[in-house]
């Protein structure tokens, strides 16, 4: 017997083993397509009609009210001096619910959903750098003639309210800055990465998964159980506004997003209160004391068990000291 027909048999084994190997690494290959497949499939999500979403999520007091060409959905409440609340970003005027009742007997309360959130919905331009929305806050002011009034803002709000602020500071009598954004280290999520890149950005304006909406809003929250399928719901529902998917990996394009903030908080002469909570997990109250050390005649306070959104995870306590500080209780 030659010594080629003697090692047939062993080459015959490699071949058959080589030959398996690589039809289960197809096989996981395959199994990981279709996974990925059925994942999109089952997470994609069509627009909802504005209609739809008024009729579900505005209020009896809504109103839209034309502002440069946007149709803002607006909340306007009560009587006495003009208090505007601005909300985060991934948030809506919803966020104020808890504030309302306290404060409607005292002040003309006006709540607005910004461009790009919301019932309002997209920018016609598909800007969202910082000084658009502080100029559709001077533009909405202009429309509802607000020559001077008291500025609340929480997170994206906060950093339009600071900035407003510094550069318009005979229009704000008082202002409230909540979790503000400014001295914390740039840094972009992998959600906010994957909002930039191109395809992948289209692919999020149709995939919309409830699970990564509720890991945001457990982030937001210090207390997970707060985290209710109500409120998921609600946040999914005003995602999917047409064009609202759009302006967020539009906004998440934007890089330089921000104002110097040291050399523009030092130019506010309103009186300032600093809120923050305790454990925000997404901008370290470490930055709390930076905006308290650099805002002339600000206060501080930080809330003990409380997130990123103070007004909503402890509205009792905050209302009650943003309307001592407005009444010069504090």
């Amino acid at each position: 017997m030659d010594l080629e027909s003697s090692n047939q048999p062993e080459k015959e084994k490699k071949q058959k083993w080589s030959v398996g190997r690589w039809s289960i690494s197809r096989l996981f290959r395959w199994i990981a397509f279709l996974v990925l497949a059925w994942w999109l499939i089952k997470n994609a999500h069509a627009d909802l009609s504005v209609n739809k979403l008024i009729t579900q999520y505005s209020y009896q007091d809504s109103r839209f009210i034309d502002v440069s060409g946007i149709t803002a959905h607006c909340r306007i409440i009560g009587k006495g001096a003009p208090v505007v609340l601005l909300h985060d970003a991934q948030s809506s005027l919803h966020t104020w619910t808890g504030w309302l009742d306290s404060l409607r007997g005292d002040y003309q309360v006006i709540c607005v959903d910004l461009p790009g959130f919301g019932l309002t919905g997209p920018h016609p331009r598909g800007s969202y750098s910082a000084f658009m929305y502080v100029e559709f806050l001077d533009s909405l002011a202009q429309k509802l003639q607000l020559n001077r009034f008291h500025l609340v803002g929480n997170g994206l709000g906060a950093q339009i309210a600071w900035q407003f602020a510094a550069e318009k500071p005979q229009k704000v009598n008082k202002l409230i800055l909540m979790n503000a954004p400014g001295y914390e280290k740039k840094e972009h999520s992998w959600v906010n990465l994957l909002a930039a890149t191109p395809v992948v950005n289209r692919i999020m304006w149709t995939v919309t998964p409830k699970s990564l909406i509720r890991i945001f809003l457990e982030e937001i929250y210090a207390d997970d159980a707060m985290v209710s399928k109500s409120l998921v719901q609600r946040h999914h529902d005003l995602l999917l506004r047409p064009g609202n998917r759009k302006a967020f990996t539009d906004r998440a394009s934007v890089r330089d997003n921000r104002p110097p903030v040291s050399e523009l908080v030092k130019k506010i002469t309103a009186p300032t209160l600093i809120i923050w909570g305790a454990e925000d997990a997404l901008i370290s109250p470490q930055h709390a004391y930076e905006f308290h050390q650099q805002v002339p005649r600000s206060d501080l306070r930080i809330y003990p068990n409380t997130g990123h959104w103070p007004q909503e995870e402890n509205p009792s306590q905050t209302v009650s000291d943003v309307k001592a500080f407005l009444e010069d209780r504090f």
